[in-house]
């Protein structure tokens, strides 16, 4: 029997490779073989670990939604400026094109929430927790004296999540819309709500947090 420590690495593993079928393949199309093949073991191997897909499914979009949030905080801790914080937060917040894997995937459960309560749940976590992160940035960029909110933090945040969710899908699904033109929308959204232009402040990248890979 596989240590402890094993099975988690392993069941990582199986989830990684969960998570490139999927972007591969689509949810609704993905099977089992796909995820065995991605992960170089049998299918018999990946049901020892994931008796169900569905349980599989539900790991990858919980470790993709807060992968997703903790690579957006991430990018708002490196700035002290608030301006740039917020720009920091539109930039960590839409697909940076229409391969982005992470975006890609989550963008793959959003259908799912409509009838499935689980998934339901996870997605409007997600959402709560980005609308908050928007409206704590605007909170205090207002208490310092930096920001002149034209709307209520809370009513913005909820305007910009919403603003960069539309947006991005039409970057992923390769609509009229890049990238750069999304940006552009929401940073002058943003330079209404807050009271200042965001238009001048560069797009930037960062150094991400690890995250799991298939090897």
């Amino acid at each position: 029997m596989a240590r402890p420590k094993d099975q988690d690495h392993q069941r990582a593993h199986v989830t990684a490779a969960a998570r490139h079928a999927i972007v591969k393949h689509g949810l609704a199309r993905v099977r089992i073989r796909d995820i065995a093949d991605a992960a170089g073991m049998s299918p018999g191997t990946v049901t020892y670990y994931y008796r169900h897909l569905d349980d599989l499914f539900q790991q990858v979009f919980e470790d993709a939604a807060d992968r997703f949030h903790r690579q957006r905080a991430h990018a708002v801790e490196q700035h002290i400026d608030h301006a740039r914080k917020l720009a920091a937060a539109i930039d960590a917040g839409l697909p940076h094109g229409a391969d982005d894997e992470l975006c890609c995937l989550l963008y793959e459960f959003s259908p799912r929430a409509r009838r499935r309560p689980d998934h339901a749940a996870l997605r409007r976590s997600l959402y709560d927790r980005q609308a908050q992160l928007y409206e704590d940035l605007l909170d205090a960029g207002s208490d310092q004296g930096a920001f002149t909110l034209a709307l209520p933090a809370a009513e913005a945040a909820r305007n910009l999540v919403a603003l960069e969710d539309a947006y991005g899908y039409h970057i992923i699904a390769r609509t009229s819309v890049t990238f750069e033109q999304a940006r552009a929308y929401l940073l002058r959204y943003a330079s209404h709500t807050a009271g200042v232009d965001l238009t001048s402040v560069t797009a930037a990248t960062y150094d991400l947090p690890a995250t799991g890979t298939v090897t």
